[in-house]
């Protein structure tokens, strides 16, 4: 029953009712489970598989959400593709206060990484909070443009025209846009970070020490619940004004960035709503944005509007963030 419930999240307004959306970041693990009882009753002959497996096929839409096999088209190194990273790099662990013999060791992390990337024509950074991390990207990867609002960056080869922000009101998170002139045509990139669950140590600490009979664990699973209640519901209103925005776009958009939600959710539909997925496109295997212990959680996007053909898709596994930076080669449709 949590599964077939699981499905009606993407469906249903978090803010007026959260818990479908919690049952919505829980269903890569109810397919498994569904999956295990499925193949444990068809051993034993019994009917009950039938029901495992009818809830599997019943939310079959959303496996490709999460698993995908998919190869990647060779680049032709034209004028009309476009190389996409978005990453949210936690400020690098805490570069802007880092004593300098941390701050020397995260700088020559980040340029070893650069090293094993193809230097992206687009870069949106999510927590790239200091202007000494600023510039050390600038630096690293020699972008001659870039629009900066809080701590959510758009760095890009290419001329920003017209640029701005969508106001969430209070909160360290943002969305920011840039109407950028590639040699073949106008875009409008959005990079957004929606909200955050502020609760990823005390998860994390659930899974890796919690203990079902004691009550400091039940303590921290209440605590988490009413974290991502909370969050889940300011989510749910900043994707409505991103996707607001969005509609009126006078260009092909290529929206980038941490929604904090799954690919199960209200706001990843609301905002995913006449894009493509990078993932769904070209990705290939089970796909997972967050480095936490949470496995299977994508919450980092690529998404490019149909005037775009997806030519490849990668999750890279760096680990300089609490999150993995996600790689993708789009090109200008004919």
């Amino acid at each position: 029953m949590a599964t077939l419930l699981a499905y009606l999240a993407p469906w249903v307004n978090p803010a007026k009712v959260w818990h479908l959306t919690f049952l919505g970041l829980a269903y890569p693990f109810l397919l498994f489970g569904n999956l295990g009882f499925a193949i444990f009753w068809a051993l034993r002959r019994n009917r009950y598989a039938l029901f495992s497996i009818g809830c599997i096929l019943a939310g079959l839409g959303y496996l490709g959400d999460f698993f995908n096999l998919s190869s990647s088209e060779k680049t032709t190194n034209n004028s009309a593709e476009i190389k996409v990273l978005t990453y949210n790099i936690a400020s690098l662990g805490g570069y802007s206060w880092s004593r300098k013999q941390r701050k020397e060791k995260i700088e020559a992390d980040f340029e070893s990484f650069i090293k094993e990337v193809e230097p992206p024509d687009l870069f949106c950074v999510q927590e790239g909070k200091g202007d000494e991390l600023v510039g050390l990207i600038g630096k690293t990867l020699k972008f001659p443009y870039h629009f900066r609002y809080i701590n959510t960056i758009i760095f890009s080869k290419f001329p920003i025209l017209e640029k701005g922000n969508i106001d969430f009101g209070k909160t360290g998170n943002s969305c920011v846009w840039a109407d950028v002139k590639t040699p073949k045509g106008t875009l409008r990139v959005y990079n957004v970070h929606l909200q955050s669950n502020k609760m990823s140590q005390t998860a994390d600490k659930i899974a890796t020490q919690g203990h079902i009979n004691d009550k400091e664990t039940w303590r921290n699973i209440r605590f988490v619940m009413r974290r991502y209640k909370n969050a889940v519901g300011i989510r749910a209103k900043q994707a409505q004004l991103v996707a607001n925005h969005l509609a009126k776009s006078p260009y092909p958009v290529l929206l980038c960035g941490d929604m904090n939600d799954p690919p199960v959710s209200y706001v990843y539909k609301m905002l995913s709503k006449n894009l493509q997925d990078s993932f769904c496109e070209k990705g290939n295997g089970f796909c997972s944005t967050f480095a936490g212990n949470l496995p299977f959680l994508r919450i980092d996007y690529v998404l490019p509007s149909p005037k775009f053909r997806v030519m490849s898709h990668k999750v890279l596994t760096t680990r300089l963030s609490d999150h993995y930076p996600v790689q993708a080669l789009i090109k200008w449709a004919k």
